[in-house]
């Protein structure tokens, strides 16, 4: 926040402002460039290594399976990003009693439930959005 007094600005709040917006990114930088680029000191300095075997885990997953999971997925968040908005517009559009037709909302009430159908949609035929996208990329 800029601070003004009396509609000019106070020159000091802005340099600590800078200072501070300037360290806090330098910080950030660093971190990144550290779990980045520097993993082994991290490693060395914490003793991961240390007691531990190398003991794989080998997972094998079907790309269908992932692919399936994520269509799932995807649609459980667009059903209940949707739902509450939709609810809401609806309850609110019940208890003003107006046309459909004249309610101002009315984009927002159908945006929700195109929303929801889709939503709903994905979560039920996964599977069938699986098969086409796997014979889509078999074509191509």
């Amino acid at each position: 926040m800029i601070s003004s007094i009396n509609g000019s600005i106070d020159f000091q709040s802005l340099l600590l402002l800078l200072v501070m917006s300037c360290t806090t990114i330098i910080i950030l930088v660093i971190i990144i460039w550290l779990f980045l680029f520097k993993t082994g000191w991290i490693i060395e300095r914490l003793k991961l290594k240390d007691n531990f075997k190398e003991e794989r885990i080998d997972i094998t997953i079907k790309s269908t399976t992932v692919l399936t999971i994520s269509i799932i997925i995807i649609g459980a968040l667009i059903l209940i990003e949707s739902l509450p908005s939709f609810c809401s517009t609806l309850i609110t559009f019940l208890q003003q009693k107006e046309l459909l037709k004249d309610y101002p909302q009315t984009g927002w009430l159908i945006y929700h439930f195109i929303k929801i159908i889709i939503g709903y949609l994905l979560l039920t035929n996964a599977k069938n959005f699986t098969k086409f996208i796997e014979k889509e990329s078999h074509e191509n």
